[in-house]
């Protein structure tokens, strides 16, 4: 049994992204939404042959303060949307059940890489103009819009895959680093650069910033030449990225993410303490753009409907109240907080997940990472890494004086 909880987590973390189901009216994130509940119970329900492992004291309880943040949000509001409130839930849920379940970080790690490689992988094929989709007979309904659409991967959009491989490239940098032979090491090579030709293919500028916030933070917890030549390396890499863009003009993507907070950040005060409901952006956005327009607040580039505000803070603001962005700021303060008081440099396990999760934050800036399957589980098993990896680094070691 304990063989068996040792790869279904991982398995199950793996093929999260690939997780698609043409056809369907969200092909790409209810496939994964349902894989994700159904994965969660599964490792919860895999009985215990011996004791479980103990999630560390940040863990439990900043993943218990961001359930409840949900729950509360979703009893209080009229009429919430069903899906948010389930990934809201499931999603530090599996975490916990991948902790519980006693995987060792490198295990997870690994499996984050593979998925987000595979997905890579995908797009970089639909970047060559050799959609899989496509092939197997599906048309994805990207019709109309820019030519960099069609890099959707597995996860429908380009920013989604730029975003994973921005989390994940953090990962890779830590599996090259603790590679135990040449062939791992070169194995975690081949990802990283598949991952970060997958993220320039995408245009994403938001993956961008995640990158280059990743990078900072990697560097700082494990200073060394190297790391300098990276950063620098990174530098270029992101210049290179930004240049090669094919997405619109930056002040345009600037001002239309203005628009959106504008409009929406009024409604944060009026239920400052449950918000709106989980998914009362996507049900109540126009009737707030309508008040906004009589209010002065209007721009006919942007315009129409929209599923999210494309700033998770915010968005947590709105619509879970303050206690909803209290229980997102929780994690990544002591994910942070935990690094940093670690003797540097670090361990390449606990800055790599440090690195993924605070690349997931950055981007949730300007986009919406946290809103979605793969992304918020990503980010909740790097904070399960890194406060574990801290925990184990900071236990006393025993030492047998029987043995060399």
């Amino acid at each position: 049994m304990t063989r068996l909880r040792a790869w279904i987590g991982p398995a199950c973390l793996a093929l999260l992204p690939l997780a698609v189901w043409p056809g369907l009216e969200t092909p790409f994130s209810s496939p994964k939404l349902i894989w994700l509940v159904g994965s969660t119970v599964a490792l919860l329900a895999i009985p215990s042959s011996g004791p479980s492992a103990s999630p560390a004291p940040a863990l439990r309880w900043t993943a218990v303060g961001w359930i409840s943040a949900f729950l509360l949000a979703g009893l209080a509001a009229p009429l919430p949307a069903f899906p948010p409130v389930v990934l809201g839930v499931a999603a530090p849920l599996f975490a916990l059940a991948l902790v519980r379940g006693g995987v060792a970080p490198l295990p997870l790690m690994t499996a984050q890489v593979l998925g987000a490689t595979a997905c890579s992988v995908v797009a970089l094929a639909q970047w060559a103009g050799l959609d899989p989709f496509l092939l197997l007979g599906w048309h994805a309904p990207i019709d109309g819009a820019s030519v960099r659409m069609r890099v959707y991967g597995t996860l429908g959009n380009p920013n989604f895959v730029g975003v994973l491989a921005a989390m994940s490239l953090a990962m890779t940098l830590a599996l090259a680093a603790s590679a135990s032979t040449s062939m791992r090491r070169r194995l975690a090579w081949t990802a990283l650069v598949v991952l970060a030709t997958a993220l320039i293919a995408t245009g994403s500028r938001g993956a961008v910033l995640g990158l280059g916030a990743a990078v900072a933070v990697y560097a700082f917890l494990r200073w060394s030449r190297r790391v300098r030549i990276g950063v620098a390396a990174v530098a270029l890499f992101a210049g290179v990225a930004i240049a090669v863009s094919p997405a619109r003009p930056i002040d345009t993507t600037a001002a239309g993410r203005v628009y959106l907070w504008r409009v929406v950040s009024p409604r944060a005060w009026e239920a400052p303490f449950v918000g709106h409901g989980p998914g009362a952006v996507t049900l109540q956005f126009p009737r707030w753009q309508k008040e906004a327009a009589r209010d002065g607040v209007r721009d006919r580039r942007f315009a129409g409907l929209t599923d999210h505000v494309h700033n998770d803070y915010l968005e947590a603001l709105v619509e879970r109240g303050v206690p909803g962005l209290l229980s997102l700021l929780a994690p990544l303060i002591a994910v942070l907080v935990v690094a940093i008081r670690r003797a540097r440099p670090a361990s390449p396990v606990l800055a790599g997940a440090t690195a993924a999760m605070v690349a997931g934050a950055a981007c949730a800036l300007v986009d919406f990472p946290l809103a979605r399957p793969t992304e918020l589980v990503w980010w909740w098993v790097a904070i399960a890494i890194a406060l574990q990896a801290s925990s184990a680094e900071s236990a006393p070691v025993t030492t047998d004086t029987g043995h060399v």
